[in-house]
């Protein structure tokens, strides 16, 4: 399979980040064609990314969200492979060398992925936290089952995706506010083949301030979330009913209620879930308390009985 790979970054009101996200995206071992799309910025970000005129493509428009910035890097992208990049994120150079690698005599539909790291503002980079899923996966699907089981995730660079795959999953849903990428890598993830894991490089995913979307917890991002994992869960249940199936999607509702238990509405969807998907477990991506009390009497009187405790 041909390896050009298209970096694409939206940026939304970024100026104190975009520059160094771009400068990593060039400076890949591997050349790629680097893609950033504009949304709108008013802080001075189109400025910043303005620098690169002639080494990067590049454009703007009005603020439409960060799925259809990401759309838009999409349609003009040219590469076999996809590399979707945040505006605040860092690749080290040899990440899309390496994933290559591990990629060239794969599967076509397989896709990569690497570790990650925090990396704070003044620099300091946390150590990689090693999870349970960090590992390589004969299927997509499996590795889907483990992060929802675990609670655990990846952002969106440390993932590259065939052209063809992601074609075939469809484009980023712009309809959500929040859990976008977990939706969008969780559709790739019912669809694909192995998931590599190359463990010799580590992406960097900036510590979110305050304001970001994945620190969001209003209503309107709680029901984006619960969408989310409803629409993957409908596809994942089609193609798998199996209890590992069921129980990894028993524990993503009860720790998106747990999030979100303040709105009784939310904790209703995820009960009603419960009922659904008929099968007993301790959720280990609950903390421990949360994980017996839940576990043993459902997500409403285990809630309840929480608040009872605490009190």
């Amino acid at each position: 399979m041909e390896q050009s790979v298209s970096i694409i970054i939206p940026c939304y009101n970024k100026r104190a980040y975009v520059a160094a996200a771009i400068e990593s995206a060039l400076a890949q071992t591997h050349a790629c064609e680097v893609i950033v799309v504009d949304d709108g910025s008013t802080d001075g970000s189109l400025d910043e990314i303005r620098r690169f005129d002639g080494r990067i493509r590049w454009v703007t428009g009005t603020n439409c969200g960060g799925c259809a910035a990401r759309n838009t890097g999409f349609e003009m992208s040219s590469g076999a492979y996809l590399q979707f990049l945040d505006a605040d994120d860092i690749l080290p150079p040899e990440k899309i060398a390496r994933q290559l690698a591990a990629l060239r005599d794969a599967p076509e539909d397989s896709i990569a992925i690497c570790p990650w790291q925090f990396l704070h503002d003044d620099g300091r980079l946390d150590p990689p936290d090693p999870r349970p899923y960090w590992k390589s996966y004969d299927e997509g699907i499996d590795l889907l089952l483990d992060m929802w089981l675990h609670g655990g995730f990846f952002p969106p660079h440390p993932w590259l995706v065939p052209r063809a795959l992601a074609l075939d999953s469809g484009p980023w849903n712009s309809t959500l506010t929040a859990d976008q990428d977990g939706e969008y890598f969780g559709r790739i993830l019912t669809r694909c083949g192995p998931a590599l894991f190359c463990s010799d490089t580590c992406a960097q995913y900036r510590s979110p301030p305050v304001g970001a979307v994945s620190r969001n917890r209003s209503r309107r991002a709680g029901t984006s979330r619960m969408q989310a994992f409803e629409l993957v869960a409908e596809s994942l249940l089609a193609l798998r009913s199996d209890r590992a199936a069921r129980r990894a999607c028993l524990s993503r509702i009860r720790k998106t209620a747990y999030a979100l238990r303040d709105f009784d509405d939310m904790v209703a969807r995820a009960a009603a879930w419960e009922t659904r998907l008929r099968v007993f477990d301790l959720s280990p991506s609950l903390p421990p308390v949360a994980r017996w009390l839940i576990g043993l009497l459902g997500i409403r009187r285990g809630l309840a009985a929480r608040a009872l405790l605490k009190s």
